[in-house]
């Protein structure tokens, strides 16, 4: 199967995901991780996006992928998967921490605070310390580039009970970042889909003490779907 993979809102585009590319690559997997636009290069580049430019950018990675192709993306990227998923064609769908509901409760006010409090630092998205000084995702972003995140949560629900790929759900136990991510599976329209809790685990599942485990999970649930569709 040939994979895109999707990084978060704020994330860097290869590292975020870390030990997940390279453990699928390894169990033979063709793994695709296209840079959203903003990200990658400097926070004040966000400013300039929609999330219109986000879902383009994916949707052109995935469909220049051969067949069959699935889609795994981590809390932003949830949710830009799922509406891929519901567009198109698709073996496969992961999120992990998809972001169907942000926790910081000014988040709503954030596309009118803007003038007030122009950036915000970056949420608090992994638990360990050690791991948390090596964050490679930006370290504050834009206040009024919220607004474009939002616009893509509020568009998510109507489209998750589209999907009707085979589904993998998992959560974040101490996520202090999003919320809503059983409502997000509970919506979703599979016939046949999996929801897994990390426990010790922050929003970045990938980056945080249980990286290696959440990296075989997805996996072995791929390898498993896999072979089923054969």
């Amino acid at each position: 199967m040939h994979l895109l993979l999707l990084h978060g809102f704020t994330s860097h585009p290869v590292l975020t995901l870390g030990p997940l590319p390279g453990v699928l690559r390894e169990a033979g997997f063709s793994v695709v991780q296209p840079a959203l636009p903003g990200h990658g290069t400097r926070p004040e580049d966000l400013l300039e996006v929609r999330f219109e430019d986000w879902l383009r950018v994916a949707e052109k990675a995935y469909l220049d992928l051969p067949e069959p192709r699935g889609v795994v993306g981590l809390s932003m990227g949830g949710l830009l998967a799922a509406h891929l998923a519901a567009r198109h064609p698709t073996k496969a769908l992961v999120a992990l921490a998809p972001a169907f509901a942000l926790k910081n409760p000014l988040a709503p006010l954030a596309p009118y605070l803007y003038w007030l409090i122009p950036r915000f630092p970056g949420p608090p998205s992994i638990e360990d310390p050690a791991l948390r000084r090596q964050n490679p995702n930006y370290p504050y972003f834009p206040t009024r580039a919220v607004r474009e995140l939002l616009a893509l949560i509020h568009q998510t629900p109507e489209v998750l009970p589209r999907v009707k790929a085979p589904a993998l759900v998992v959560e974040a136990g101490k996520d202090r970042v999003v919320k809503g991510v059983r409502r997000y599976y509970e919506l979703l329209g599979s016939p046949k889909k999996a929801y897994r809790v990390f426990p010790q685990s922050g929003h970045d599942l990938l980056l945080d003490r249980d990286r290696e485990a959440v990296a075989q999970a997805v996996r072995d649930w791929l390898i498993a779907t896999s072979n089923h569709l054969q």
